[in-house]
């Protein structure tokens, strides 16, 4: 049984490279549209970050019981900036052992608004704290997280523990 093959024909050169280049430009477009909204959003972040300062004023640790090596730690935040940022507290411990890594996220996230004071108390923290920071962190907007906005109190600063 003999087939008989049909020519089969592909599209021409010139649809091949006008498809081509029509492909090329919507991904172009595409590219285009994706780097410009989100130099857009970083160059929005970084105006209002420089502007974004924070002081810890004071950290003072209160142990209100000899049994217990816990205590609570008071921070006097102060954000003299004129961005409103939301912080979260990293406390840096000397008994690795006890704390992982010798460094604790405390659960304790706080917003300060521009131009503003907070005092929070942080609980359980351990009396072998070395250094207390607080960083700025992720927030919805009119919040921004930025970068360089974080101060820190090392042992010798912070009253209850190094004088």
């Amino acid at each position: 049984m003999v087939r008989k093959m049909k020519k089969m024909r592909g599209i021409s050169p010139l649809v091949a490279v006008i498809m081509l280049i029509a492909f090329t430009l919507i991904i172009a477009g595409m590219l285009a549209t994706f780097v410009t909204q989100m130099t857009e959003q970083q160059t929005k972040a970084s105006k209002v970050c420089v502007d974004a300062r924070v002081l810890l004023k004071k950290a003072v640790f209160t142990n209100y019981s000899d049994a217990s090596y816990d205590g609570n730690l008071t921070l006097t935040v102060y954000n003299y900036g004129k961005t409103n940022l939301r912080f979260k507290v990293l406390l840096s411990y000397s008994d690795e052992t006890k704390h992982a890594g010798g460094i604790a996220s405390h659960d304790t996230t706080f917003p300060v608004d521009a131009g503003k004071i907070e005092v929070v108390t942080l609980t359980n923290v351990g009396d072998d704290l070395t250094e207390v920071t607080v960083k700025s962190m992720q927030c919805d907007p009119p919040c921004y997280e930025c970068q360089g906005a974080q101060d820190f109190r090392p042992y010798i600063d912070i009253k209850g523990l190094g004088y």
